[in-house]
């Protein structure tokens, strides 16, 4: 998938110090009117985007700073293990954030980054595809035989939700669960947006793949279902922060302190996500909680390489 950039026109004669930039794996269709809707309140603004998948920002970035010239103000991505590298070389700038109803938890370090909105790695089928076939109930179930060839997921080399799937997998099943599911015919494709593309098309019966995404399509009539585990769907990090080389600190901080607004929690539901924030609205087709294994990213962060040597021999992978 093509990496690029996409900048929201800024007001005739505004200065620089009103731009912000950032870079992010998250999606432009559902980032763009998250954008918008801060410039509502911040007439002026320029926000400039890079986009791509988790891994090919960090790359990127990772580039910038052996240049000595980083060039975002924010990162938001999936991969909290590269936060804590951002944390350990004093990367990123402290936020004091107060939000009514906000789990402490997902301020992490301190404040150092924050969670935003909750991202869940789930079970998605394709109803027509399985309709003489049972549903999965359990991970484990993805293993059996009526499910050979019919399997997808994304790549963890590019998309950090899948790198959490690869690691918390590994962690708790042992890798011999990838082995299964490759012998079971399992697929790889780039990214949730390309996977969960082709799961709507019928390419696919099964994925394991991000939930916001499988919500927005079957709100547009595309034959899915979101499973969520018995034995619980993956809660993936996908944190924000304020770099601490930022040019606009304050404006970026702003940013931030705006996505927990009422507004941003309430357009976050909208567009497929769980809000973060216990009071905001829950998205169509989502009630009460969702039992969650957390993204092992202690073992990530420990097993990283060694996770993407493995998975790549596998599958016969970069």
């Amino acid at each position: 998938m093509r990496a690029f950039w996409f900048s929201l026109p800024i007001a005739l004669g505004a200065a620089l110090a009103q731009t912000l930039t950032l870079y992010t794996s998250e999606v432009l269709p559902n980032v763009n009117p998250m954008i918008e809707l801060f410039r509502r309140s911040n007439p002026g603004v320029n926000v400039q985007v890079f986009r791509s998948g988790t891994g090919e920002v960090l790359a990127k970035l990772r580039a910038e700073f052996e240049a000595g010239n980083p060039q975002p103000d924010l990162l938001w991505v999936a991969d909290e293990t590269y936060f804590r590298e951002l944390a350990a070389a004093n990367r990123l700038r402290r936020l004091r954030l107060t939000t009514p109803g906000y789990p402490a938890r997902f301020a992490y370090q301190g404040g150092l980054y924050y969670e935003v909105r909750l991202l869940y790695n789930c079970i998605a089928v394709n109803t027509r595809r399985l309709a003489n076939l049972p549903e999965p109930e359990y991970w484990r179930d993805l293993l059996k035989p009526i499910y050979k060839d019919l399997i997808g997921m994304p790549n963890p080399n590019f998309s950090g939700a899948a790198l959490s799937t690869l690691g918390t997998f590994t962690q708790r099943f042992g890798f011999g669960f990838f082995e299964q599911l490759q012998r079971n015919g399992m697929r790889i494709e780039q990214s949730n947006p390309v996977l969960q593309q082709k799961l709507a098309e019928g390419q696919y019966g099964l994925a394991i793949i991000v939930d916001y995404g499988i919500r927005e399509l079957i709100r547009q009539g595309a034959p899915l279902k979101v499973i969520y585990p018995r034995d619980g769907a993956i809660l993936v990090p996908t944190p924000i922060g304020v770099l601490s080389t930022s040019k606009n600190p304050a404006l970026a901080e702003r940013f931030v302190r705006f996505l927990l607004s009422p507004e941003a929690q309430a357009l976050f539901a909208q567009q497929g996500y769980v809000p973060v924030v216990a009071s905001a609205p829950r998205p169509a087709g989502v009630s009460g909680e969702i039992l969650a294994i957390p993204s092992d990213a202690d073992y990530i962060q420990a097993n990283r390489q060694a996770l993407f040597n493995q998975f790549n021999a596998l599958f016969n992978l970069r």
